[in-house]
């Protein structure tokens, strides 16, 4: 149905363009792009973008002597594509009269970068937080907790029956292995495919493991404990958990938080989950970016210097709420603008709790390059590996060589079909 939808979309695009513009295919694994190459499309008459969605856009990049070329490309996980030279330089993009790099965060730019060379401007990227009920606790007034707030607080919080069983408790690393993951990533664990083969910081790996298995033991009795809390308590979504006054916090992203009901989120209050004073964002951070066998690269500058601008974001926005597609997706291409100005300025404008929790530039952490298939790599090898480590830390029954081996033969198989 969605590739139905885009097909529609993009047959009446190409009738509408003039004969005299300029043509740019532009592949995506964002459906928001459709829109937004409308909007551009009516902002002007020389240049006309047509939006196809690709479901691996990453993997799916054809060489660059092939026929069916992409002339822009926007969406997750592309950063590997740089080594790969996939993409053009857009340093000229940055000057005078165009894009300003002080509008960007620090961090997501550099992201973009390969040797001091820009191939990929960043476009959106969504944060980790921890959700509550807004007059559940007296809590700090930054936005954010660190690991070490979070079992301060749930100390605090945590009370048993007089059977000596839980009967509230804050929170749990261990109910959603999602955070174990953000723990990990942010305590300095590292993942790489090399030669055929998944590799990762195995010591930081094994220490991270340690440690949240410790906050467990330490903190609610132990990782059965919040297990079997989980199961009498947090059997629904992330929002109604804390509604019961059982679970202090529930773990969930920006996206996952604003594309909630305005409704539901007038009862929530939630702050950004840092370490060491960073927030690291979520590994599928949008990019975007020129590709090096287009033919028609300086009208895809064009599109880029437009969507990359304040005012056009600010039409986004308003177009967005104006059909109603709120709680479809959030923002700009699905999270965060990349533009530090629309986020402070555009966005509580339409998502009023963020008006107190805006994340500063400094806070902001990019994530390593990760593989172009990393979303499957990490749900179908990454987390199981790490829910094996928890319930069996010294001898899990699979390596994560052996997981991945094993995922690269299937992956492999399929596509032989």
């Amino acid at each position: 149905m969605r590739r139905f939808l885009f097909s529609a979309i993009c047959a009446a695009l190409l009738i509408s363009c003039s004969h005299e513009a300029e043509h740019l295919v532009l592949w995506t694994d964002r459906v928001e792009f459709v829109s937004y190459a409308e909007l551009f499309n009516a902002s002007q008459d020389n240049v006309k973008v047509i939006a196809l969605y690709k479901d691996n856009l990453a993997s799916a990049l054809p060489p660059a002597k092939s026929e069916r070329r992409p002339d822009i490309i926007a969406g997750t996980f592309l950063r590997s594509g740089m080594q790969k030279k996939y993409f053009s330089r857009l340093d000229s993009l940055f000057g005078k009269h165009a894009l300003s790099k002080q509008s960007f965060y620090p961090s997501l730019l550099e992201a973009g970068r390969l040797k001091k060379r820009q191939y990929l401007l960043p476009v959106s990227f969504n944060l980790p937080a921890l959700v509550f009920l807004a007059n559940n606790y007296n809590y700090p007034q930054e936005g954010f907790l660190s690991f070490s707030d979070i079992k301060e607080i749930s100390q605090k919080f945590n009370a048993k029956d007089e059977a000596g069983v839980y009967s509230a408790m804050a929170f749990g690393p261990h109910w959603n292995t999602e955070f174990i993951y953000l723990f990990l990533k942010t305590t300095g664990v590292n993942y790489t495919v090399k030669d055929g083969s998944l590799r990762y910081t195995e010591d930081e790996f094994q220490k991270a493991i340690a440690d949240t298995i410790e906050w467990s033991e330490q903190i609610n009795g132990g990782v059965p404990n919040e297990m079997d809390f989980a199961f009498r308590f947090l059997y629904t979504p992330f929002y109604e958990q804390v509604q019961s006054g059982k679970s202090l916090f529930a773990y969930a992203t920006s996206s996952q938080i604003f594309s909630l009901a305005e409704d539901r989120l007038d009862e929530l209050d939630f702050h950004w989950i840092c370490n060491d004073e960073k927030i690291q964002i979520e590994d599928d951070a949008v990019m975007a970016g020129i590709y090096s066998a287009s033919r028609n690269k300086a009208a895809a500058k064009e599109f880029l210097l437009w969507l990359l601008d304040e005012d056009s974001q600010k039409k986004i926005l308003e177009r967005k709420f104006a059909m109603k597609l709120r709680t479809q997706a959030f923002g700009i291409a699905g999270g965060f603008s990349s533009l530090q100005s629309v986020n402070k300025n555009a966005f509580p404008l339409y998502y009023r709790a963020l008006l107190p929790n805006i994340p500063s530039a400094e806070k902001i952490s990019a994530p390593k390059i990760l593989p172009e298939n990393w979303n499957a790599i990490k749900q179908n090898v990454v987390i199981p590996f790490i829910e094996e480590c928890v319930q069996n830390p010294s001898a899990p029954q699979k390596t994560l060589s052996e997981r991945y081996s094993e995922f690269a033969e299937q992956t492999t198989q399929s596509k032989s079909f």
